[in-house]
């Protein structure tokens, strides 16, 4: 029996799934309610679990039973939500939305929906995609990998039609996040050059900004202060928002709001809303600038297009002042709230295939995970996932009948702690963001020694951030992890040490250090700070699959 794989954009605000048809051809699959977009909203009602329009609309009347924008929270906090005196979890929410989004292709299709990859924003370091990845399986899904969401942008752009060798921009202003990221794309090949973000800027702050507007004039406008409780908020968030998408196609647009028994109708211009969100459009454009002077220091002098991806995209100003900006390059609109979806859906037909073809008739025979080396990175699967061929041959969906080939970059620098003799402390950049990952990988060793006579021990401690240096000054906010390595006695201060740091495609950081005298050696996958252990998400996988999605 042949079957399809998806590609999942959980966002922040609006959630997509999309597939590769049997003319292997990327489609978005619509949702029981008959829309492409899901909103990423999720109310509980007893045992139930509501996500989607119907969340949104039930946040009005019962704000404290619904939680919402818990894509911001992935990977820094267990805490999202708190439902009838029970903490949850983001990577729970998360699991719910993934689960309304399967349950309903499914019925579209009239098929199960198991095998996904699921798309994060570029500049996600290893805390946020392992809680992505593990909202997957909490939901029950085969997680076949996680991709930024610039890159799944560009391999649908790319698969989409002919292209020539080009370098490319990728403006991803999404409901609560920002990504800009170059890359560099042809017919056969992806390389992405660099990439920057915001994970706390996008379309929910303008809506915040339009709030806080409308609020004022509304208050101007009854002579008198007033203050809007939890449930006004709720109504005027969703109203902003309405008001916000009105403009994209209206130059003046408003709606009636009610406080506390008075009601009144405000309205906002297109230019004065412009004005008052100028602050955080020219957010993006240094963002972008940023990026751009980073890909000429790596000799990529010229942009050739701009790709405009996300829903608040659909915001005039946003062209507009690009426009200005960059006045030679030309501005292209990628179905902002489909493309993601579908250059996802795409890369899990990549990843299916080479994880099928690295399996053995003797892994087939087998109920257990079993090891496997894809494009240089060792991975745990398990064979069964892999037993049925897709509904089409992959060459296909290829340019020429060429497979893309998707060199990705760093998003983060990493780091571990270093003291000198003289007892100061600092940080040692040795993965540097932005750097080339050839196959998905990369590994970096550096030499070290023991600071003092009959060392026990080495506590290396890795550091996730964002600088470009070499050395920074110690920041504890920045830890995310360590690794014991246990050394020989009697070993002298200055004994050498070796240290391995290696990431792979996903964002995940493996740690090796080596006694070089006694060849002693530990090597782990960092415990990350904010990732929930192993047993947690057992727990929550189980407790959660007793809750019904509607």
């Amino acid at each position: 029996m042949a079957k399809y794989v998806f590609g999942i954009d959980l966002g922040t605000t609006y959630s997509c799934i999309a597939r590769v048809d049997d003319s292997a051809r990327a489609e978005v699959i619509k949702n029981n309610e008959g829309s492409n977009t899901t909103p990423s909203v999720v109310a509980f009602e007893g045992n139930n679990v509501i996500v989607g329009e119907d969340a949104k609309a039930e946040a009005v009347l019962n704000p404290e039973t619904t939680a919402a924008f818990v894509k911001t929270l992935m990977g820094k906090t267990d805490f999202a939500f708190n439902y009838n005196g029970e903490d949850k979890t983001p990577e729970e929410i998360s699991s719910y939305i993934l689960r309304k989004l399967a349950q309903d292709a499914s019925v579209q299709l009239g098929e199960e929906v198991k095998d996904v990859v699921i798309t994060c924003p570029a500049y996600f370091g290893t805390a946020e995609r392992t809680a992505t990845k593990n909202a997957g399986k909490i939901a029950g899904l085969n997680v076949l990998e996680i991709i930024s969401e610039p890159t799944a942008a560009a391999l649908y752009y790319g698969c989409a039609k002919e292209q020539n060798e080009k370098t490319i921009l990728v403006y991803d202003l999404g409901g609560g996040t920002f990504d800009v990221t170059i890359m560099r794309i042809s017919s056969d090949k992806i390389e992405v050059i660099c990439s920057d973000g915001d994970h706390d800027l996008g379309g929910k702050i303008w809506d915040e900004a339009l709030m806080h507007y409308l609020s004022e004039q509304f208050i101007e406008e009854i002579g008198y202060e007033i203050e809007f409780d939890e449930y006004a908020m709720q109504d005027l968030r969703l109203k902003s928002e309405k008001i916000k998408k009105q403009l994209t196609s209206k130059t003046q647009a408003g709606d009636m709001l009610e406080v506390m028994g008075n009601r009144k109708k405000i309205s906002i211009t297109r230019d004065k809303f412009d004005e008052i969100t100028s602050t955080l459009l020219n957010e993006t454009l240094k963002k972008t600038e940023e990026a751009i002077k980073i890909a000429k220091e790596k000799g990529y002098k010229v942009i050739d297009e701009i790709l405009l991806v996300g829903g608040s995209t659909r915001m005039p100003q946003v062209k507009k002042a690009l426009t200005e900006r960059f006045e030679e390059t030309e501005i292209k609109v990628l179905e902002p709230d489909e493309a993601v979806a579908k250059g996802a859906a795409i890369h899990a037909v990549n990843v299916y295939v080479n994880n099928q073809k690295s399996l053995t008739e003797k892994d087939f025979e087998s109920d257990k995970d079993v090891k496997v080396t894809v494009d240089g990175d060792e991975k745990e699967i398990n064979a069964k996932d892999y037993k049925e061929d897709l509904t089409f041959s992959p060459e296909m969906m290829s340019i020429g009948g060429n497979t893309r080939e998707i060199i990705i970059a760093t998003t983060k620098s990493f780091a571990i702690k270093v003291e000198n003799k003289e007892g100061l402390k600092r940080c040692f950049n040795m993965i540097i963001k932005n750097e080339a990952m050839p196959n998905g990988i990369l590994e970096v060793p550096g030499n070290f020694s023991t600071l003092h006579d009959n060392q026990a021990s080495v506590n290396i401690e890795i550091y996730e951030n964002d600088y470009m240096d070499k050395y920074f000054d110690v920041d504890d906010d920045l830890r995310i992890g360590n690794a014991i390595l246990e050394l020989p006695e009697n070993l002298p201060s200055g004994s050498p040490i070796e240290i391995t740091l290696k990431l792979n495609k996903e964002g995940i950081l493996e740690v090796r250090g080596l006694d070089k005298t006694g060849n002693r050696e530990v090597n782990v996958k960092m415990e990350t700070k904010g990732v929930m252990s192993d047993e947690d998400l057992e727990k929550i996988k189980q407790k959660s699959q007793g809750l019904a999605v509607l």
